[in-house]
């Protein structure tokens, strides 16, 4: 019921009537039904119904739905029952498998080339059939010229292509008129991975109206040597009359007064809401207002007639709309299927850096992310977005040719070479001269104090000595002379030397004690142009040397 109920505002005509006549005899989505006899209805009417100025009414379709429960190939073999009194065309002018656009173009001509001699006359309509549009996508997808073909052949405009013959003469196969009808099935997942934003920006995919399907119902499977319902079913005859009403001449459809008007609101509308999406959501829908037109017109000329009324106008706005949301739908399933992936590969960009001692060239990021995962352009813009990666080329070598080296660099910041252990870590730190030279003088005394010798600052700090650290308040960060001079004076308390140092001296005999014992490694500041490994992170306990500023 819910199907049903979806598909009500966009039956219209003799063909909205067959498909909901159809639909106990079919398990298919009626909007699926509709959608394949649109494709299949206009490219038989293709060249013999058009618009003001010759141009095109095809309706290009695409079933998306899950393989079994989408019902895609049962859609289409109810359309093509349905439509069954067309059989002339869609057996004789019906094509598959086209994957370039040479053999587009090619496939084209010949059609016209043969029905030159045909009682007819000339017909070049050809409707293209991919059930199976992924292994088709996979090979279109590599051909540099099928896209724009493809997209020419739409809008009904000259396509041509240049072959050589046998004694290397040039020849050119022209299509002045392309009379191509298209229609296709494929998978959500499918769509996600082979229907590219490129293409989409270029327009290769808002000629196409997709639409979600699902199976509607769950028939009684057929008893062994019965035929599938949709066999039982017979149509009427209206398309068939409609078929040979537009053969007899040309005819071209205008818009009817209230249709005209809400035409224009209904455009006008489709500008707004395409202004406010994401730029490549936006592509796949920047045609829905001729779609829209085209839709009306082939319901129109179902009905025998030229002049397309509101109502047709608003049911193709319907379908139209539902086209618009399985779009928008598949898109954000693209989007949150595919969301894991830039955290993924910023993280394996960063790991192979670090492998590479912080630094690669794009050919050695590749050779080491790609082998299928990752094309070097998504590695390029992923690293390029990535605040901790700096990515460059180096200068060409005089007198040397070849593209400049592109270098990706890891950037560790300072900070993070090498932290400091929390228990060495000073809580608080000197804010004058005067301060730190009350907790030296506290420290010493200290020192002195049974059971003190050798220890450090960390130890006084946290001994029972703390009222000390209140007393002197906090040490700057980067003042390392302090906890020198505090190591200078215990070594002196420690060698039994009685005799008050200068500042100067406590700092030096500091190094020195310094020497003597187990080093602790100093802090290594890391540029934001290299990368270096980070000492240990444990160094042993006593004081944190940091290099002064």
């Amino acid at each position: 019921m819910e199907t049903r109920t979806r598909y009500d505002e966009m039956a219209y005509g003799p063909i909205g009537r067959e498909v909901l006549e159809s639909q106990p005899y079919t398990e298919a989505d009626p909007i699926g039904v509709h959608a394949a006899m649109l494709a299949l209805f206009s490219a038989a009417l293709s060249g013999h119904v058009v618009q003001s100025g010759d141009r095109p009414i095809v309706v290009w379709t695409a079933l998306v739905g899950r393989s079994g429960e989408g019902c895609k190939g049962t859609a289409l073999e109810a359309a093509e029952h349905i439509l069954y009194g067309l059989s002339d065309f869609l057996g004789k002018n019906r094509r598959g498998g086209i994957s370039s656009g040479p053999s587009l173009i090619n496939t084209l001509y010949e059609q016209y080339e043969k029905s030159l001699t045909l009682e007819d006359g000339p017909d070049g309509r050809i409707i293209v059939i991919e059930e199976e549009w992924v292994n088709q996508l996979k090979r279109t997808n590599r051909c540099p010229t099928f896209s724009g073909n493809f997209r020419t052949a739409w809008d009904g405009k000259a396509i041509r292509n240049t072959t050589k013959g046998k004694k290397g003469e040039s020849d050119e196969q022209c299509v002045e008129k392309p009379l191509l009808g298209f229609h296709s099935h494929i998978q959500p997942g499918a769509w996600a991975r082979y229907i590219s934003d490129t293409e989409a920006l270029g327009g290769s995919y808002n000629r196409i109206l997709p639409v979600l399907v699902k199976m509607s119902k769950v028939l009684p499977s057929p008893e062994p040597g019965q035929q599938r319902p949709i066999f039982d079913y017979e149509p009427g005859m209206a398309l068939k009359q409609a078929y040979d009403w537009a053969r007899k001449e040309k005819r071209v459809m205008t818009l009817g007064v209230p249709a005209r008007k809400r035409f224009d609101e209904i455009r006008a509308q489709f500008l707004v809401e395409t202004a406010k999406l994401p730029e490549v959501l936006a592509s796949f829908i920047e045609r829905s207002a001729e779609q829209v037109w085209r839709v009306a017109a082939v319901l129109t000329a179902a009905n025998k007639k030229t002049v397309i009324p509101l109502d047709a106008i608003e049911a193709a706005h319907a379908f139209v709309n539902y086209s618009v949301q399985s779009v928008t739908q598949l898109n954000n399933d693209t989007v949150s299927s595919t969301a894991h992936t830039p955290k993924a590969l910023d993280d394996l960009i960063r790991r192979h850096l670090l492998k590479l001692d912080g630094e690669a060239t794009r050919s050695q990021l590749y050779r080491a992310l790609g082998s299928g995962r990752f094309t070097a352009e998504q590695i390029e813009t992923e690293a390029v977005a990535m605040a901790d990666v700096e990515v460059f080329d180096t200068p060409r070598k005089p007198g040397r040719a070849g593209a400049q080296a592109r270098i990706f660099r890891l950037i560790v910041p300072e900070e993070t070479a090498t932290p400091i252990p929390a228990q060495t870590r000073e809580p608080e730190s000197v804010r004058t001269a005067e301060d730190a030279e009350a907790l030296l003088n506290a420290y010493a005394e200290w020192l002195g104090k049974p059971g003190n010798g050798g220890k450090s600052v960390s130890d006084f700090l946290t001994s029972s000595q703390g009222p000390a650290k209140s007393r002197v308040g906090t040490v700057p960060a980067k003042r390392s002379a302090s906890p020198r001079k505090a190591t200078a004076e215990a070594s002196k308390s420690a060698a039994g030397h009685t005799r008050p140092t200068s500042t100067r001296a406590r700092g030096t005999a500091a190094k020195k004690a310094a020497a003597g014992q187990a080093k602790t490694p100093a802090r290594t500041p890391v540029s934001a142009g290299a990368v270096k490994k980070a000492p240990a992170a444990n160094p042993p306990a006593g004081l944190w040397e940091e290099e002064t500023q």
